[in-house]
């Protein structure tokens, strides 16, 4: 009884995490293709998103933070450059996200090892499935990071245009940035956010605009915006007119999301074809091959020596 319980909790646990990594799968689904009542409520993101307050994230930012005094090495470049790019960058949020991972490697170790007792085997395996559950947050946040990067993706060519329209106006990059930041809360939130941290920087701070946009470029990880940095710096350098940089920045960014749109429309076929062959041709061929092979097996019956006749005549003559 003690090993089926066992085994019972390693399915559940197995059942648990399968379901938590489809859920992004499913809520992406339902946010694209479901029909919509109510206009969708935009999110103002804040420069950088405040933890929850929660009872299982105060756990981890403890036992996050205790890690990071004792081994300060455990943080990789990698870690934060997602935690970065996902607008995780408060030291709050890395020490929740080290507890995270030490939590869910733990709970997997402590699993394998009371599932695999007096198995070598068992005890063999505990080490790569430990390693696996170490390195499986990274893919919840690579998910963050790159929804987060399609959206400043999405936005920035409407942010582009506004700059054209505020350049063409005469309007000074530094004061067009605030000027777009400010009226496109709500239709560009992330990129309105990041340019009221830009302004934030060149005032504080006293850097240049061309500066500071290389260094929004750099948090959000988009190379977009990199490139659009150092267009802007240039033309900056020179004196020249800042609306042709833009305007070419915003035509290649929209043939490069035209592409992408091609790109998945041109997948969907090869994604039909799973879910053809499992949901639509049983269906077609149950009524086509049906009655087929019921000729067939009754014209085998008698070639292997089987009497229906008689078979059913002992059904009769024994009843249960």
């Amino acid at each position: 009884m003690w090993m089926i319980g066992m085994n019972l909790l390693v399915f559940i646990t197995v059942l648990g995490f399968a379901l938590f990594l489809a859920q992004p799968y499913f809520a992406q689904y339902v946010e694209s293709y479901a029909v919509r009542t109510r206009p969708r409520k935009v999110r103002a993101e804040l420069t950088v998103t405040q933890p929850h307050n929660s009872d299982i994230l105060f756990l981890c930012k403890i036992i996050g933070e205790f890690a990071l005094r004792v081994l300060p090495g455990i943080v990789d470049k990698r870690t934060q450059e997602l935690l970065a790019f996902a607008n995780y960058r408060s030291e709050a949020h890395l020490a929740i996200y080290i507890g995270i991972r030490l939590l869910v490697a733990g709970s997997c170790l402590f699993l394998c090892l009371t599932s695999a007792l007096g198995s070598s085997t068992g005890l063999l395996l505990s080490a790569p499935a430990t390693l696996m559950a170490w390195l499986l947050p990274n893919f919840f946040l690579a998910g963050r990071v790159k929804k987060r990067q399609s959206q400043i993706l999405r936005e920035l060519p409407i942010l582009i245009d506004l700059l054209i329209v505020c350049a063409q106006a005469g309007v000074g990059l530094l004061a067009a940035m605030d000027k777009v930041s400010r009226e496109t809360s709500d239709t560009c939130p992330i990129l309105s956010v990041e340019l009221q941290q830009l302004i934030q920087e060149v005032k504080v701070f006293a850097k240049s605009a061309g500066s500071a946009l290389a260094s929004m470029a750099e948090r959000c990880g988009v190379d977009e915006l990199t490139s659009l940095s150092g267009a802007l710096v240039a033309s900056e350098q020179k004196g020249a007119d800042i609306s042709f940089p833009l305007k070419q920045q915003a035509s290649a960014i929209r043939d490069r999301l035209k592409r992408k749109k091609e790109e998945e429309a041109a997948k969907v076929p090869v994604k039909m074809v799973p879910v053809i062959m499992l949901f639509i041709m049983p269906l077609i061929l149950a009524p086509m091959l049906g009655p087929a092979i019921v000729i067939i097996v009754e014209a085998i019956q008698p070639i292997m020596g089987i009497d229906p006749k008689a078979a059913e005549s002992r059904e009769h003559a024994h009843p249960r």
